[in-house]
């Protein structure tokens, strides 16, 4: 998380180019949402005795467990993709490459806005802390089931979007960690080798991402690395904020 704020303020300083940053997570690691309180969402011991620690983003949202999945970070303006200054309407614009990516995978995907009214009508509509176990209009529907989840941070127009992609699911783990009664999230959520039926691993999934970015958006990347301002910012917010408990556990 230090990383991508260092990125994003890179961006906003004018010394970093617009990015799409790739990454996994190690340890496995909860990451709040920036509205959640730690210990009305968690269960705290637990977490501890199951060496899990926790994180909160600067994007809202519900929270997520990291383990074997494929993360993302988008920092870019309005005009460097062409985006409209909806920002429902550029969410969906921007999350529209995962879509193209699980379809040039085989699946059938689409935006639950699409189908909301099949899946999941109006008096049956749940609200969840944990993020896959939620269903909202941009989300994404795999078989009924939403696999993933997105969420977006505006600073004028700048746009600083995160997502996660499931490769596989550890309902139990899950279920222990989080306070919530989670007893049917089977019922809400998908991992993506569940919804191809085969194993995929990290680089697989990344590289379809890549690709699809760039049809999408029909733009090159370019591979690169942390700039020194980047490097150098993520270690001090990683100290002072990320690594702190003020900000992990306050709201």
């Amino acid at each position: 998380m230090a990383i991508d704020e260092a990125i994003l303020r890179g961006y906003i300083a004018g010394v970093a180019p617009p990015t799409l940053r790739i990454y996994g997570w190690k340890p496995n690691a909860i990451s709040l949402g920036y509205f959640q309180k730690a210990g009305d969402v968690l269960d705290i011991v637990n977490c501890g005795q199951q060496k899990i620690p926790f994180v909160r983003r600067i994007t809202g949202g519900e929270a997520i467990f990291h383990s074997d999945d494929v993360s993302y970070s988008i920092i870019c303006s309005r005009k460097d993709l062409v985006l409209a200054e909806s920002v429902k309407h550029s969410f969906k614009i921007l999350t529209s490459f995962l879509i193209n990516s699980y379809n040039a995978l085989g699946l059938e995907a689409s935006f639950f806005s699409e189908i909301l009214n099949e899946v999941s009508p109006p008096s049956n509509k749940r609200c969840s802390t944990f993020c896959f176990a939620t269903r909202q209009g941009f989300d994404i529907s795999v078989g009924g089931k939403k696999i993933g989840g997105n969420a977006q941070k505006r600073i004028k127009n700048i746009i600083f979007q995160q997502g996660c992609i499931p490769l596989k699911l550890d309902i139990k783990i899950i279920r222990a960690l989080m306070r919530e009664d989670l007893s049917d999230i089977e019922n809400r959520t998908i991992a993506l080798e569940d919804a191809l039926g085969r194993k995929i691993l990290f680089a697989e999934f990344a590289s379809a991402i890549v690709s699809s970015f760039e049809k999408t958006f029909s733009l090159k990347l370019v591979e690169g690395e942390l700039t020194p301002f980047e490097s150098k910012l993520a270690k001090l917010l990683k100290k002072e904020k990320y690594g702190s408990r003020e900000w992990n556990y306050s709201r």
